[in-house]
């Protein structure tokens, strides 16, 4: 009982009913913890339907604000060539076409090393032709010098089989020759000899008168006649031993064409090893094929390198970064400048591993970006496989024992649905997503996930650089 009510004077008149229930109520008014609970009553009368809406959200729905709406940027720039930055034909947020233009080194330097090896790849080119004539003049003389050579030594061996089959007649003949005429006069000096004693013989008797003048003339004449039968025959015989110095002839002109025939065939030998010097011109005709090839590439490659001072576009964009300014120099791999496809855009939600549940591919998500003022609308395309912790620069290690427990983010790809507030979306921008929970869409998700990986490599399959810098806008 508080202090007033202790010196409050009793009333003895008794109460009336009516004055007995506005006090009442009066006194329950008075309460002030009563005036609290009954506003507070109120309060959650008025806010059931939408407490009801929220909570059901809430439960239906995987919402978080850690979600940026991304795209592929790709940093533009001069591979396998450096040099100074001479020209930007485009600026930021220009929207370029694939193939076009972009940024161009300054190519002076490659362009003499392009004339510097076309000039090598003419003298290549020169020695190459030199050196088919010299095969094709070998292969033309050669053969010839061979089949000169050949019909020399069979000429030389038919005089030598000549001369020699001379000289075995002559020999012959001669010491036949040299047999009869020895035969001859050895016959004639016995004629002789018998012719003398007979000639004396009757010298003598016709001197004694024992025989005629007649015999004695007879036996004279048979006696000269014999003489000069011996003397014929000594002549003969002479003229047979003289024919010897004619066989020597004979045999010192056989000889001379064994001589020959053997220079025949020497002069054939060297003439055959003269093919050596076509297998020789071959093998330099091939060389000289390798160098004009060695050439040809080299010039390929200063051409190739000549059309990578051309920075171009390799897909349809917009470029959102200038890294370098005309005149900086730049090495070879270097961002000059960077840009993105806007058709690549999407947001990545990187989703707390306790609200994956009820989340799958296909399913819808609100996307309240912070620069519009209206919600876009997106369908899930993919949940990634692996947490974004697994590819942090400093990975987490727990084997020391000292382990707090995180809530791992999964990334997870959003498609967002076009509508006239696309080409003002931006990457970089915060999104807070609410995924829907379902059972998905995973035929969609496939689809549209092929459709981006097609959209992504369009414009990124290799391809010549002359095709690309062809695509581009001439100096």
């Amino acid at each position: 009982m508080s202090q007033h009510d202790a010196q409050a004077p009793l009333d003895p008149r008794p109460a009336q009913p009516g004055a007995s229930r506005s006090g009442l109520a009066a006194r329950l008014w008075g309460n002030r913890w009563l005036r609290l609970g009954m506003a507070a009553a109120l309060v959650l009368l008025a806010a059931a339907p939408f407490a009801g809406a929220w909570v059901v959200h809430r439960f239906t729905h995987s919402i978080t604000d850690d979600a940026f709406v991304e795209t592929h940027v790709v940093n533009i720039a001069p591979q396998e060539v450096s040099g100074h930055l001479v020209r930007y034909l485009v600026q930021e947020h220009d929207e370029v076409a694939a193939g076009q233009l972009l940024a161009e080194i300054d190519p002076v330097p490659y362009r003499e090393q392009v004339a510097l090896l076309q000039a090598k790849l003419g003298v290549a080119e020169a020695e190459l032709a030199a050196a088919h004539t010299s095969l094709e003049r070998l292969q033309a003389q050669i053969p010839r010098e061979i089949a000169v050579a050949q019909r020399a030594l069979d000429a030389a061996k038919a005089e030598q089989a000549r001369d020699e089959s001379t000289l075995q007649f002559t020999t012959e003949d001669t010491e036949k020759g040299i047999h009869e005429a020895r035969s001859d006069l050895e016959a004639a000096r016995a004629r002789l000899d018998l012719a003398e004693k007979d000639h004396t013989r009757y010298a003598t008797l016709f001197a004694k008168e024992a025989a005629t003048q007649r015999q004695s003339q007879e036996a004279t004449r048979t006696y000269q006649t014999s003489q000069a039968e011996v003397n014929a025959s000594e002549a003969r015989l002479g003229r047979a031993l003289a024919a010897e110095k004619k066989v020597e002839a004979v045999r010192q002109a056989a000889e001379a064409a064994a001589h020959q025939a053997r220079r025949a065939e020497q002069a054939l030998a060297v003439a055959q090893t003269r093919r050596l010097e076509i297998t020789e011109a071959e093998r330099q005709v091939e060389i000289k094929t390798l160098q004009v090839g060695e050439a040809r590439r080299a010039l390929d490659v200063a051409k190739t390198n000549l059309r990578y001072t051309r920075l171009v576009a390799p897909f349809p964009g917009v470029v959102v970064h200038l890294y370098r300014h005309l005149g900086d120099y730049v090495p070879a791999g270097t961002p000059v400048l960077s840009m993105y496809n806007p058709e690549l855009t999407y947001v990545t939600a990187n989703l707390e591993e306790t609200k994956l549940e009820g989340v799958a591919p296909g399913n819808a998500a609100r996307l309240d970006i912070d620069a519009f003022s209206e919600p876009f609308r997106g369908r899930v395309v993919w949940i990634e496989k692996a947490t974004g912790a697994n590819f942090a620069l400093v990975p987490r290690n727990v084997s020391s024992g000292e382990f707090t427990k995180v809530v791992q983010r999964v990334p997870v790809r959003i498609l967002v649905e076009k509508d006239e507030r696309w080409p003002h979306l931006r990457a970089g921008l915060s999104v807070t997503v609410a995924i829907e929970h379902g059972p998905g869409d995973m035929a969609w998700a496939e689809q549209k996930a092929r459709e981006m990986r097609d959209l992504e490599t369009r414009y990124n399959r290799p391809q010549r650089p002359d095709r690309a810098a062809g695509q581009g806008n001439q100096p």
